[in-house]
C-alpha cells in the first residue's frame, strides 16, 4: 500500500474515533491539555499561534481569555495553497466560517510575517511520541514552519491521536513538543 494511502486510511480511522468522544469528554480532555501548555505561555508577552478548533479537536481558543498578554495569530490559507497568521484580538467578531466550517480570519486582520511568531501550535490528526504528524493533507503546516525561525513549534493532542507509527514522507516535519493525556 503507498504511503498516500496509508495516511488516508488512518486519518479516517483517527477522525473516526475522535468524532466518537463524547463533548463533556472532549471540553475536559481540551482543558487539561491547555493547562499542560502553560509552559509554553507563560510569563512575557509572546506572539501566538493557534486555530479555531474543528468539534473534534483541541479547543484552543479559551487561551485566548486565559493569557491576555499574549498576541493571537489564527491561520488563513489561501488559494494558492499558503498561508498566512492573523492577528486576532476579538475572536467572536474577527474570525468567520470559512472552508469546511472552520473559523477563519477576517481578511482586514493583520498578518504576521512568520518570524514574529514565538509559539506555534498545530492541529493534527494524529501524533507519535517521536513527533511525527499526519495532518489533513494539504501540506500548509510542512510549508509554513521551516519560515518559523525562533518559534517554539508544538502540538496538543487527546490520547486517541497518539499512535506508535506513522507512515512519513520526506516533506513531513516533525512537532518537538506534543503535549497529551
Amino acid at each position: 500500500m503507498s504511503t498516500l494511502l496509508q495516511k488516508k486510511e488512518l486519518r479516517r480511522s483517527i477522525l473516526r474515533c475522535l468524532r466518537a468522544i463524547p463533548g463533556a469528554e472532549r471540553d475536559a480532555a481540551s482543558a487539561r491539555l491547555r493547562h499542560r501548555l502553560a509552559p509554553l505561555l507563560e510569563g512575557n508577552p509572546k506572539n501566538v499561534a493557534i486555530y479555531a478548533a474543528m468539534p473534534h479537536e483541541v479547543d484552543l481558543l479559551p487561551l485566548v481569555r486565559e493569557y491576555p498578554q499574549h498576541r493571537f495569530c489564527f491561520p488563513r490559507c489561501e488559494n494558492n495553497r499558503s498561508m498566512n497568521f492573523h492577528i486576532v484580538t476579538s475572536p467572536e467578531e474577527e474570525l468567520l466560517p470559512g472552508a469546511y466550517g472552520i473559523l477563519t480570519p477576517d481578511t482586514s486582520c493583520e498578518i504576521l510575517p512568520p518570524e514574529q511568531l514565538d509559539v506555534i501550535i498545530v492541529p493534527g490528526v494524529a501524533f507519535t511520541e517521536a513527533g511525527e504528524r499526519l495532518g489533513y493533507g494539504g501540506g500548509y503546516y510542512d510549508t509554513y514552519l521551516p519560515r518559523c525561525c525562533h518559534a517554539t513549534i508544538a502540538a496538543a493532542a487527546f490520547h486517541q491521536q497518539m499512535v506508535p507509527y506513522l507512515p512519513t514522507e520526506a516533506h513531513d516535519l516533525r512537532i518537538p513538543h506534543i503535549f497529551t493525556l
